[in-house]
């Protein structure tokens, strides 16, 4: 008879007067010594990152941390403003925004450059699957994710100052390298520029990260956002016109 499972994890352990994670002294070791990015690699890694890694971790949350009024800012806001003693379902509620289309697509983004890569490295040419990976998003209609901006139509200047980073700190280039070329692929007479999620896609993959854990990088550092809006909404809210909005467009409305 197989023993039964265990619930256990190798991320934390703790005893009476310690705390250690990854290995690492939490009080010890780490408060004091260790930044927040820092930790943040150490436990999706398992190692701590050099300086040119924690830089680059550093540039891709500070990339995502804020964009204005998006729909995640908005509902997060309108949630306090409705809910203002849940300061965790209005951060909650814009998490939940983030997905596919707004601020997550760096997850697409990233599997089908590491699928791309796995192609080329099996022995197809970069130029043949790329236009293969085109090709099959053509045919379902979908996006291809990492590519273009709504707003930033000459250029999303997050994207060219992670690009930047990536190449002052020696990152190896061949995911960069195959998102640029998927972006002129995709649109040879005007290609699609690379949007922040794509870069961030590229250079994270370069830090090991996989790509199922990518959108994890955005609910981080929007999550720092969000809790910055909701402080906002105590002192300029949004709320009421939001809601006068809301009734104006269907008159006679109200709960």
């Amino acid at each position: 008879m197989s023993p039964a499972p265990q619930l256990s994890t190798e991320l934390a352990t703790h005893d009476l007067h310690h705390i250690w994670v990854r290995g690492v002294d939490l009080t010890e070791s780490a408060m004091g010594h260790y930044t927040f990015s820092e930790m943040t690699f150490l436990l999706l890694t398992g190692r701590r990152p050099n300086a040119a890694e924690l830089a680059l971790v550093d540039a891709v949350l500070v990339a995502l941390v804020e964009h204005g009024l998006t729909p995640s800012a908005v509902i997060a806001r309108v949630t306090y403003g409705l809910v203002p003693d849940s300061l965790q379902a209005a951060v909650s509620a814009g998490l939940l925004g983030v997905g596919g289309r707004v601020l997550g697509s760096m997850e697409g983004c990233a599997r089908l450059l590491e699928q791309i890569d796995a192609t080329v490295a099996a022995g197809e040419p970069r130029a043949d699957a790329i236009a293969h990976a085109v090709d099959a998003h053509r045919r379902t209609g979908s996006r291809l994710p990492g590519l273009g901006h709504a707003i930033h139509t000459e250029g999303d200047p997050r994207a060219a100052r992670l690009f930047a980073l990536s190449r002052e700190h020696g990152q190896d280039d061949r995911h960069r390298a195959i998102l640029t070329d998927l972006a002129t692929a995709a649109r040879p007479h005007r290609p699609l520029l690379v949007n922040v999620t794509g870069a961030a896609a590229a250079v994270l993959l370069g830090l090991g990260i996989p790509w199922q854990l990518q959108r994890g990088f955005a609910l981080i550092a929007r999550t720092v956002g969000l809790v910055a809006h909701v402080g906002e909404e105590l002192e300029r809210p949004i709320t009421p016109a939001f809601l006068a909005t809301i009734r104006n467009g269907h008159p006679g409305g109200q709960e």
